[in-house]
């Protein structure tokens, strides 16, 4: 059995990232560049310090077959994002690690997560998150955050 419509993958993913409590908002299709973001989160991350947390705003590209797609993607979310992550099916990781990973390497700022029928995902290609001052800005981004902030109150 594999993944039929990255929609499934997407769904398979969300039932068990989404229910994280650091996630602060999200949107899917988010609108924060042309073509839409497939997933983007806000989440409230530990400092590097062990002291308090920090916003993180992390990109997600779904992708089943067409990971050279999901990376230029990816590096497009980098604008708006402090690190982005490709996901593929689990089968994917011999492909991205045999053909992709010297891109990958470069772009220390974006990861994979590879994701099983059941919905587990796992992290083999991690990646480090850019600094504040190095995210730009993004109306869309304010938008969901706001809204998101809106929900809690």
């Amino acid at each position: 059995m594999k993944f039929v419509e990255e929609r499934a993958l997407r769904d398979a993913f969300w039932k068990k990232y989404g229910n994280r409590p650091n996630i602060l908002a999200h949107q899917f299709e988010c609108a924060a560049r042309h073509g839409g973001v497939d997933l983007l989160t806000v989440e409230s991350v530990k400092s590097r310090s062990g002291k308090g947390s920090n916003i993180q705003i992390v990109s997600f590209e779904f992708k089943l077959d067409d990971i050279e797609k999901a990376i230029s993607q990816a590096v497009q979310d980098l604008d708006f994002s402090h690190k982005a992550f490709i996901v593929v099916p689990d089968r994917k990781i011999k492909v991205i690690t045999n053909k992709y990973i010297d891109v990958l390497r470069k772009c220390r700022y974006i990861g994979v997560i590879t994701v099983g029928l059941d919905g587990r995902w796992d992290l083999p290609i991690r990646c480090w998150a850019k600094a504040d001052k190095d995210v730009r800005v993004n109306q869309e981004i304010m938008k969901m955050m706001v809204s998101g902030a809106m929900h809690l109150a």
